[in-house]
């Protein structure tokens, strides 16, 4: 799998240019570093979970969007199971 990073930068770009918006405009607008945008953008920044939940915010679209594809299925596939055990466990639950 390519540098999470890179990943990361590439679909941050993508889902900012459906807007058609350059890094200025679209980053300047909260007060963020266009510089620092334009290297996350291309994979030569190390940003935190928090940071990457802002940007999808910002970008008005699921944090999971950002990630590659193999571990959108894996996070879906945990997701899943935590999902079931609770409703297994709660299941059993009288009230």
């Amino acid at each position: 799998m390519p540098a999470l990073k890179k990943i990361l930068g590439i679909n941050l770009r993508y889902y900012r240019n459906l807007e058609n918006l350059s890094q200025e405009k679209y980053y300047g607008k909260y007060n963020l570093s266009v510089k620092h945008l334009a290297n996350v953008e291309r994979g030569k920044e190390n940003v935190t979970l928090d940071f990457v939940d802002k940007l999808s915010k910002i970008l008005d679209i699921p944090t999971i969007e950002l990630f590659p594809q193999e571990i959108r299925i894996h996070i879906t596939s945990i997701a899943d199971k935590t999902a079931h055990t609770f409703i297994s466990i709660n299941s059993n639950v009288t009230i």
